[in-house]
C-alpha cells in the first residue's frame, strides 16, 4: 500500500528524535545553550498563549453570533407561522365571499327576471 510505503520513508528520512520536537531543545547542550532554548521556548509559549486567548475569544465571538443568528431565525418562523395563519384565514374568508356572492347573484338574477 503506498500510505505504508510514505510512512515508512517518513521515518527512514526523520528519526523519530527528529520529529518529537524535543531534540532541538535536547538536556545534553551547554549551559548557555540551554539558555537560549529555554528563553526561545519560553517566548513560544507565551506567542501560543496569547493565540490561545485569540482564538478563545473569536471562538466566543463567533458562538454569540451564532446565538444571535439562530434566535433570529426562531422569530422568522414564528412571523413565518403567523403570516401562515393568516393566510389561511384571508382564503377562509375569500371562499365565503365567493360563495357569498354567488348566491346574491342568483337574487339577483331571480329578481331581474
Amino acid at each position: 500500500s503506498t500510505t505504508t510505503a510514505s510512512e515508512e520513508d517518513v521515518s527512514s528520512r526523520y528519526p523519530r528524535t527528529d520529529r518529537s520536537g524535543f531534540s532541538r531543545y535536547n538536556r545534553d547542550v551547554s549551559a548557555s545553550g540551554n539558555l537560549v532554548s529555554s528563553s526561545t521556548l519560553e517566548k513560544k509559549i507565551e506567542d501560543l498563549e496569547k493565540e490561545v486567548v485569540r482564538e478563545r475569544q473569536e471562538n466566543l465571538r463567533l458562538v454569540r453570533l451564532m446565538q444571535d443568528k439562530e434566535e433570529m431565525i426562531g422569530k422568522l418562523k414564528e412571523e413565518i407561522d403567523l403570516l401562515n395563519r393568516d393566510l389561511d384565514d384571508i382564503e377562509d374568508e375569500n371562499e365565503q365571499l365567493k360563495q357569498e356572492n354567488k348566491t346574491l347573484l342568483k337574487v339577483v338574477g331571480q329578481l331581474t327576471r
